[in-house]
């Protein structure tokens, strides 16, 4: 059995509570990690990411492709004054994570 973490699993933490603005250094960071839990991974040059969708690229992991989404995903704890006195809540921050493009032949019976 395989002991690295799944590609689903691995979560970028890439920014704070705002939009971030940089989607290539976001791929990057999360094809470090993937790379660093022991994953050959490279950037599929062909893939057209469409941002109003959250895509920030693609990958190919020894023989799957997987999309890179960018995102509010991950908690975070937010510190901020209300009313004149420092209140925490939590609230979700952007992250970039990978999900798998499901075509016939990577997952037989479940692709289009």
């Amino acid at each position: 059995m395989d002991s690295r973490k799944d590609p689903v699993e691995i979560i970028a933490r890439v920014g704070g509570v705002a939009q971030y603005p940089d989607d290539e250094r976001a791929l990057g960071v999360w094809m470090h990690l993937a790379a660093k839990a022991g994953w050959q991974v490279a950037e599929a040059a062909d893939f057209a990411p469409d941002g109003r969708r959250g895509e920030c690229g693609a990958v190919d992991i020894e023989g799957l492709r997987y999309v890179i989404r960018l995102g509010p995903r991950v908690r975070r704890l937010l510190h901020e004054v209300v009313d004149g006195r420092m209140v925490q809540r939590d609230v979700l921050a952007v992250a970039a994570w990978a999900e798998p493009i499901v075509t016939g032949e990577s997952a037989p019976g479940w692709g289009s």
